[in-house]
C-alpha cells in the first residue's frame, strides 16, 4: 500500500506534518502519554493483591523480575525510535524490519487493543467510582457513571494534545503520590526498615511465582503508548526513546515499592487478601486511616480514567495512519481544523468504548468488564511487541549495525512474549476468558482483510 504516511526519520518534514499533524508534545507530555497508557495505580489496588496471592511474601521479588523482563522489550523498540516516528506507532518501526504486510498486522493488533483498553478502564473507573459514593453513603447506577466518565474522557481527548498528556502526568503522579502515601504510613507504623521475611522466600513455589510473574509482566501493557504520538512530538527522535524506558522504568521501582510495603501491611494485619475484594481501603482502615483509604480509591479512579484518556488518544492516531495509507476509510484520516488531531477518528473511539461499556456493565460486574477487555488487549499489545523484536535485528542487520548485544536482547524479550502468551491462554481460563483469543484472531483477519481489500479498490479508483 506504498510507503507509509506518517513516519519521520533522520530526514525531517514529514508527510503526517505536511497533512496538518502539529508537533506540539514535549518530553514531559510524551512521558505522561506513555504513564497514562499503563494506569500505574491501578497494579497496588488491583494486581498486587492478586500476585500476593500466587506469590506471597516475594511479591516484590516478582516485580521486580518482571520490571527487567518488560525493559529487554522496550529495548528492542529503541533502535527504531531512534530513527523513525510515526502515528502508526509501533507499525512503523515493524514497517523498516519486515514491511508493509506486518505494518499493517501490527496496526490491526494495536488498533484492537486501543479500542479495547477504554471499554476495561470506563468499567474499572466506575467501579471505582461506586465504591467511593458507597463509602459516602450515596447509591450512583453503573452505568451513569460510565457515561460521566466516557463524556469527560471524550473531552479532555478531544482537547490540545499537548495540554492533554501533560494533565494525564499530573493526574497520574497524584494517584501515585496517594497510594505512596499509604506505603509511607505502613513503613511508619511497622517501625522497621526492613522486613527480612520477604527476602528469605520460604513457601514460595515456582508455580506460584510463575503466575505472579505473567500478572507482573502484564501490569506494565500500554507503556509504549508514546509512540502513538510520533506524528505530533516535537522532537521525536529523542523524546520517545527516552519515554519508552522511563515509563517501565519509574512505573517498576513504583510497582516493586508498592508490593514490598503493602505485603508488609498484610502480614502484619493477617489481611485476607484472597477474599477481599478491596485490600487496600483495609489495609487504610487497619491503620486508622479510613480517609487515606477512600483517597487512594480515589487515585485508583483518576489512574483508569487518565487511561481511558491516553488510548483514546492512541487508538485514533494509529485509525489516522491507516486511513492515511488507504487502509481504513478516509474520514479516519481527516484532521480537526483548529487542533490539527484526527477528531472524527477519537470520536468513533469514544463511541465504541463508550458502547460496550455502556451495554455490559447494565448487566456485568463492572471488574468483570475490566478483565475481560484488559485481557483481550494484551494479545494485541503481545503480538506487536512480538513483531517488533522480530523486526528489530533484522533491521539492525541490514543497516550493517547488528551488534550480539541486539541479537541477545531481542531473543530475551520473544521469550519473554511468549511465556506471558503461553500463560494467557494456558491452562485454559475460564468463559467467557477461553474464547478471547478466537475473537481477537477473527477481528485480526476481518480487520487486515478489510484493510487489504479497502486499499486494492482505492489502488483501481
Amino acid at each position: 500500500m506504498g510507503d507509509d504516511a506518517a513516519t519521520t526519520g533522520t530526514t525531517g518534514t514529514t508527510a503526517s506534518e505536511a497533512a496538518g499533524l502539529r508537533r506540539s508534545v514535549g518530553f514531559v507530555g510524551m512521558l505522561g502519554q506513555s504513564v497514562a497508557g499503563l494506569a500505574p495505580s491501578t497494579t497496588p489496588t488491583i494486581n498486587i493483591a492478586l500476585v500476593f496471592a500466587a506469590a506471597g511474601s516475594a511479591s516484590w521479588l516478582a516485580y521486580l523480575i518482571g520490571t527487567v523482563a518488560v525493559l529487554l522489550v522496550a529495548l528492542t523498540l529503541v533502535p527504531f525510535a531512534r530513527r523513525f516516528a510515526g502515528a502508526g506507532s509501533l507499525s512503523e518501526f515493524v514497517a523498516h524490519g519486515l514491511g508493509p504486510n506486518a505494518r499493517l498486522v501490527t496496526a490491526w493488533a494495536l488498533l484492537l487493543a486501543y479500542l479495547a483498553v477504554p471499554v476495561a478502564t470506563l468499567a474499572g473507573c466506575a467501579a471505582y467510582l461506586e465504591a467511593i459514593f458507597k463509602m459516602a453513603g450515596l447509591s450512583v447506577p453503573t452505568v451513569v457513571l460510565v457515561a460521566v466518565a466516557g463524556v469527560g474522557a471524550a473531552a479532555l481527548a478531544l482537547r490540545d494534545v499537548r495540554v492533554s498528556t501533560v494533565l494525564m502526568l499530573a493526574l497520574e503522579g497524584l494517584s501515585m503520590l496517594l497510594v505512596t502515601l499509604l506505603g509511607f504510613a505502613i513503613l511508619s507504623r511497622q517501625g522497621i526498615a526492613v522486613d527480612l521475611s520477604q527476602f528469605s522466600l520460604d513457601g514460595v513455589s515456582m508455580a506460584g511465582m510463575n503466575s505472579a510473574l505473567l500478572i507482573c509482566v502484564l501490569s506494565f501493557v500500554g507503556f509504549e503508548a508514546a509512540a502513538s504520538l510520533g506524528g505530533e512530538a516535537r522532537r521525536p527522535l529523542v523524546d520517545i526513546p527516552r519515554t519508552l524506558l522511563l515509563a517501565p522504568l519509574i512505573t517498576g521501582v513504583f510497582f516493586v515499592f508498592s508490593a514490598y510495603v503493602i505485603v508488609l501491611g498484610f502480614d502484619r494485619y493477617d489481611i485476607a487478601v484472597a477474599t477481599e475484594s478491596a485490600p487496600l481501603d483495609h489495609l487504610a482502615r487497619a491503620l486508622d486511616l479510613p480517609g487515606l483509604g477512600l483517597l487512594v480509591s480515589v487515585g485508583a479512579a483518576i489512574s483508569l480514567f487518565t487511561c481511558v484518556v491516553a488510548t483514546l488518544v492512541a487508538s485514533s492516531r494509529v485509525a489516522y495512519a491507516l486511513a492515511s495509507r488507504g487502509a481504513l476509510p478516509a474520514v479516519l484520516g481527516r484532521l480537526d481544523p483548529v487542533r490539527g488531531a484526527p477528531s472524527i477518528a477519537v470520536w468513533v473511539a469514544v463511541v465504541i468504548g463508550l458502547g460496550f461499556s455502556l451495554t455490559l456493565t447494565s448487566f456485568a460486574r463492572p471488574l468483570d468488564v475490566y478483565d475481560w477487555f484488559g485481557t483481550f488487549s494484551t494479545f494485541g499489545c503481545i503480538l506487536a511487541y512480538g513483531l517488533t523484536a522480530i523486526a528489530m535485528p533484522i533491521f539492525l542487520r541490514r543497516e550493517g549495525q547488528l551488534r550480539p548485544h541486539h541479537a541477545i536482547v531481542a531473543a530475551l524479550a520473544l521469550a519473554v512474549l511468549a511465556y506471558v502468551l503461553y500463560g494467557s491462554v494456558w491452562p485454559v481460563p475460564p468463559a467467557p476468558l477461553d474464547v478471547l483469543p478466537w475473537i481477537f484472531v477473527g477481528l485480526m483477519v476481518l480487520g487486515v482483510g478489510g484493510s487489504v481489500l479497502l486499499g486494492r479498490r482505492a489502488g483501481r479508483g
